[in-house]
């Protein structure tokens, strides 16, 4: 899994293989604790992932700072 910056400063884009069907916004009550999308989805500053072929589009909140979200993510990849 990759992480990339994208033109959005609130979107980071997160390649991924996935089953989820591209053009939809993930909703954590489709997943389960364990499940990557789950943790994601459940990360403080985190706003919403919309799903692309082979991708993943994290969109932040504005108040939320790259830096420490990042980090949290970085973290849930590296125990995958």
């Amino acid at each position: 899994m990759q992480l990339l910056d994208t033109p959005n400063p609130n979107a980071k884009k997160l390649l991924i293989n996935h089953t989820q069907s591209a053009g939809e916004n993930l909703n954590i009550k489709n997943f389960q604790p364990e499940q990557i999308e789950y943790k994601l989805l459940n990360l403080n500053g985190i706003d919403s992932i919309f799903v692309g072929p082979d991708f993943y589009t994290l969109l932040k909140n504005n108040d939320a700072d790259w830096n420490a979200v990042l980090k949290d993510i970085n973290n849930i990849l590296d125990k995958i």
